[in-house]
């Protein structure tokens, strides 16, 4: 059910579409969470609409999603080598081109140096188009393996030089500008905060142009959370006759990172968090002319856990989103109660026996892992109602029986920013 809402759900942002004939179409288009450059978009002219239409790079000159996103259309050469350290070939640089009609996304349009960027499955690439020339260039990053020594790294940044070559057309290349050029790495942050420079921009405006679309939230909050621990082997607790519930709170912080803050579909959580549980086991044993043991044993576990986390909103409107998710918990937990008792009853006579403890009864692990699974629902983005399951995880390291405990946890947060 989850995987049909994720590919059903839209997402319509106000936008226009410039056509190749330079007429301006106002209306909404269903804005994803692109992190590969769109091939398509899908328009309607009101977001409420149902008749839908498809603009590719040869039907769209421009596409603006307002206040978000813009894409130019781009037909022209592009770069086709490989970057990536386990794909590169060996003795010469690959020069390979291809020509194709694409949607380069515009990082900055400046007055005098606009800066694109186009990622596919091959790889990242960014280009430049300075004020009043049409064509635009890509700037050009290449690396490849020496032929006399396959594991020796060439590096080609002919990017570096043409940055150079942009500044002193404009007259800005300054001793400073020009260390900042040569040291930019090919990436989006650094490129982004060369070509503010070339654009006369202040520090503040390069800083949040630098920003880009990845942005964090703060969050805390309070939880109920039911732990269990279960015993599985050769162990005496193992057919307990109760079983252990331990009912306590959990206190909750953590920061969200979205890829996009304006569509926040997908972010990575990492979450730490505070809690503690109180375990009783109990098991009777015959022992023979009516008589029987009763053994108790006690744990009191404190634990901290981090989790890094993985959710998807599966519904997500400005106001309201549902959402769902996974992730890992490393757990570090203390145990200032680790104890048994067992005591003997005679029924026929009427007797019991001595109390006998053993304070130290199992060997626990403090460290141990987990895994998370995670649903909830967001509110106005400050409130959220969320179920989080910690899936029993191993705390002993016998051969012939374990010791695991997990919880299910409902609680509620309150989100910083938005």
């Amino acid at each position: 059910m989850f995987s049909s809402l994720t590919f059903a759900q839209s997402n319509f942002k106000p936008a226009l579409v410039v056509t190749p004939a330079g007429d301006t179409l106002r209306g909404a288009i269903d804005y994803r969470e692109w992190d590969l450059n769109p091939k398509a978009i899908t328009f309607r002219n009101t977001a409420s609409g149902n008749a839908e239409q498809q603009y590719t790079p040869k039907t769209a000159r421009y596409v603006e999603i307002t206040g978000m996103e813009a894409f130019q259309s781009y037909e022209g050469p592009i770069s086709m080598d490989q970057v990536d350290k386990d794909n590169l070939v060996v003795g010469k640089a690959d020069t390979r081109v291809a020509t194709d009609a694409l949607f380069l996304n515009i990082l900055q349009h400046g007055d005098k140096v606009t800066l694109y960027r186009y990622k596919d499955e091959w790889k990242e690439r960014f280009f430049i188009r300075l004020r009043g020339e049409e064509n635009l260039q890509e700037l050009s990053y290449r690396r490849y393996y020496k032929a006399s020594n396959s594991s020796q790294l060439v590096t080609q940044r002919f990017y570096i030089g043409q940055l150079l070559n942009v500044a002193r057309h404009y007259g800005t290349l300054t001793n400073k500008l020009q260390r900042e050029i040569e040291e930019a790495a090919y990436s989006e942050h650094d490129l982004l905060r060369v070509v503010s420079k070339l654009n006369g921009l202040s520090e503040e405006d390069t800083r949040l142009e630098s920003k880009g679309k990845i942005s964090s939230r703060l969050f805390a909050g309070v939880a109920l959370s039911r732990s269990t621990m279960s015993v599985y082997g050769d162990d005496p607790f193992a057919q307990a006759d109760e079983h252990p519930v331990s009912y306590m709170p959990r206190l909750t912080v953590g920061n969200d990172i979205f890829l996009n803050s304006n569509v926040q579909k997908l972010r990575f959580r990492f979450e730490a968090s505070l809690t503690s549980a109180d375990f009783k086991h109990k098991t009777t044993e015959e022992t023979g002319g009516g008589g029987y043991d009763e053994r108790f044993y006690y744990v009191a576990q404190h634990t901290v856990s981090i989790s890094p986390q993985v959710l998807y909103n599966i519904y997500n409107r400005p106001d309201f989103k549902i959402y769902a998710g996974a992730g890992l918990a490393l757990n570090y937990s203390l145990y200032n109660k680790n104890n048994s008792t067992t005591q003997h009853f005679y029924p026929r006579l009427n007797q019991e026996g001595k109390v006998y403890e053993n304070k130290d009864y199992r060997v626990l692990q403090p460290i141990w892992a987990s895994y998370t699974l995670r649903a909830g629902i967001t509110l106005r983005n400050r409130y959220e109602v969320t179920a989080m399951y910690l899936a029993p995880g191993t705390i002993t390291r016998y051969t012939s029986r374990e010791y695991k405990t997990g919880s299910t946890n409902i609680g509620i947060n309150y989100l910083f920013g938005k």
